[in-house]
Formats: C-alpha cells, sequence, structure tokens
C-alpha cells in the first residue's frame, strides 16, 4: 500500500504533462487522475523525486525526455481535461 505522503498532486497544465512524459521514462511513476470540482488533477510517486525533477524543469536543468513522449503528454492531457469538462457539463448547457 502506498503512503499517501509520498504522492504528489498536480494541477498545472505545464508540469502535468511533464511529469507524465518523466512516467513514460521510468523517471516518476503516474498513479491517476481524479476530477474535483471541474478541476483534473495528476498523481506522481516518489513525492522527493517529483519535486527533484519539477525543479530541475524550472531551472531548466531537466533530464532529457524525447519530444515524442512529450508531445504524447500534452495531448493526453488535454484530452483528460476536456473529457473532464464535458462530463462536467449537465445537459442542456452550452460550453464555454
Amino acid at each position: 500500500m502506498r503512503n499517501k505522503n509520498d504522492v504528489y498532486i498536480e494541477k498545472d497544465k505545464v508540469n502535468a504533462p511533464f511529469l507524465l512524459s518523466a512516467s513514460f521514462n521510468n523517471l516518476v511513476e503516474f498513479i491517476g487522475s481524479y476530477s474535483q470540482n471541474g478541476i483534473l488533477y495528476w498523481q506522481f510517486s516518489p513525492k522527493d523525486k517529483v519535486l527533484t525533477l519539477l525543479d530541475q524543469f524550472n531551472t531548466k536543468k531537466e533530464p532529457h525526455i524525447p519530444a515524442r513522449d512529450l508531445f504524447s503528454a500534452i495531448e493526453t492531457f488535454w484530452k483528460q481535461v476536456v473529457k473532464t469538462r464535458n462530463e462536467g457539463m449537465k445537459y442542456g448547457e452550452r460550453g464555454q
């Protein structure tokens, strides 16, 4: 069983795809995603490794992530955002 203190939760539209692409390369583990109040949250582990990767990414010292993996992660991220938004709509409402 995973310790919840070892799970990092992200909702940022830049960081989440980066971490997802890092999981494609086995740098961190993607645990899953969930939505709450129309916001999509992504879960990664281990938390200390995630924080190190984010620091490297934000200081432009990120590890090599193949461009194809990053683009695939960005596409996956936005597909999930759209799915979450659409599921949050009620019949007859208009999208924004």
